[in-house]
């Protein structure tokens, strides 16, 4: 199996996994404790947002990549491209420019350096939990940032955050870097 494929069906995998125990984790709680259908902030019970969870755990699945010549690479510039266009069409220059940047940030780097990183594991999700915060800013307490309406914007990005790192540490698994698992440990074995 090559390791594209391998990556993208280890996020879809390890998704799904989490969700389904997540969604049965909910229900429980709803049903055997009487919680508020939305107790679980890391699962959204919304199709859109789940059907947005999935894309983002196979992406991120994929994303570490993006940083080699690979069909990752080529699947995320297509979809930066296309995400640049429709900024700069909507007038939004600024955020276009930013997203420009950040589009390079890969290509400076080396095949497994920074992409391949734990820290960016834990750290390049959390821009699932800036957006909501961003486009909501006018509701933000600028003055207590554990006001319970502060919280509840992290809260919106939660289950974004959750699909991203989930699919994220899937890739670093299956590369050996987060965990040996026994493949990688072959892979080393034969290279080595």
């Amino acid at each position: 199996m090559s390791m594209f494929r391998e990556h993208w069906i280890g996020g879809l995998v390890a998704y799904s996994s989490f969700f389904a125990i997540s969604l049965g984790t909910t229900l429980a709680g709803v049903f055997a404790f009487q919680k508020p259908i939305n107790w679980n902030p890391t699962v959204s019970l919304e199709p859109l947002k789940i059907a947005a969870c999935f894309a983002i755990g196979i992406l991120a699945g994929l994303w570490p990549d993006v940083d080699t010549k690979s069909k990752s690479q080529q699947i995320f510039y297509r979809l930066f491209l296309i995400s640049n266009v429709v900024l700069i069409y909507e007038g939004h220059y600024a955020i276009s420019a930013f997203f420009g940047l950040f589009a390079m940030l890969p290509l400076i780097g080396n095949h497994r350096g920074w992409t391949h990183s734990k820290l960016t594991m834990l750290l390049l999700p959390t821009v699932f939990l800036i957006l909501p915060i961003y486009f909501q800013r006018d509701q933000l307490d600028r003055h207590e940032l554990l006001a319970a309406q502060n919280l509840v914007l992290l809260k919106d990005g939660l289950p974004f955050y959750t699909a991203s790192l989930i699919g994220y540490a899937t890739h670093l698994h299956l590369d050996g870097i987060l965990l040996q698992s026994r493949k990688a440990q072959r892979r080393r074995v034969r290279a080595g």
